[in-house]
């Protein structure tokens, strides 16, 4: 029989019988290789769509893949991936490609009251603190500054505030303006953990200021606490030109 390419020869009718082989010539010298004992040295992608698709054996058995380097993608239609035994990324990121998913920890049993086990936000940047009363603004220095991280729905806050005029302030509460995102609406919005210190200001002896986030609002109040008077709205008289605060804060958005 002349040689024809393999396009060219018929379709068996039925399956070859026996142990299936394929004749290899192998420095020079003919031998017969069991199909199953050949290996694949490359493998190549339909040129259009560039996807590598790996079909059988059937769905409950393991299919491995390996390549060479990082111009790879592998992905199971279904979208579903499953993993056994730690994973582990040498170098890159773990990338979140879609708003409101994260690491699901539903796994572990939580608490009574639990609403979720979903991480699905870090954040972490700069924000702008300005002092006003609501009416008027001061001028700040440019000494102030703010920084945030946010993990989850818990806001962490840290800023040094310092102003260098309050002309006009007048006797309306001070705030803090400005936040990176809205405390929780509800009354858990006013609770926060924070801790600071003070100076410059207009304030009595005795008198210890302290800040609380404003539910639903991206402000901060500032609060003066005595023995005698208890906690205070501080107003804009109490605040001088160059009065400075520093401070850190929690709270749940």
């Amino acid at each position: 029989m002349a040689d024809k390419k393999i396009s060219q020869l018929s379709s068996a009718s039925t399956p070859l019988a026996g142990t299936e082989v394929l004749p290899i010539v192998q420095s020079s010298t003919t031998v017969k290789v069991a199909s199953n004992d050949l290996t694949v040295r490359n493998v190549r992608a339909n040129a259009t769509t560039g996807i590598l698709q790996v079909t059988g054996p059937a769905a409950a058995s393991t299919r491995v893949m390996t390549v060479p380097d990082a111009n790879f993608t592998a992905a199971r239609t279904d979208a579903a991936q499953s993993f056994t035994g730690d994973q582990t990324l040498t170098t890159g990121n773990l990338v979140v490609g879609t708003a409101a998913k994260g690491i699901d920890f539903s796994a572990n049993t939580g608490a009574a009251g639990e609403t979720g086990a979903l991480l699905n936000w870090y954040e972490e940047g700069t924000w702008t603190p300005v002092i006003t009363t609501g009416i008027s603004d001061a001028t700040m220095s440019s000494n102030t500054e703010g920084r945030y991280t946010r993990i989850g729905r818990v806001v962490f806050i840290h800023a040094y505030v310092e102003t260098s005029s309050v002309a006009g302030f007048g006797g309306s509460a001070v705030l803090i303006k400005n936040l990176p995102f809205a405390p929780n609406s509800g009354y858990v919005g006013y609770a926060a953990s924070c801790g600071g210190w003070a100076g410059g200001l207009n304030i009595s002896a005795g008198q210890v200021v302290s800040f609380r986030p404003n539910a639903s609002a991206t402000n901060i109040a500032v609060l003066l606490w005595d023995d005698a008077a208890g906690t205070t709205d501080m107003t804009g008289t109490e605040w001088s030109d160059n009065g400075y605060v520093s401070f850190s804060l929690s709270y749940m958005i």
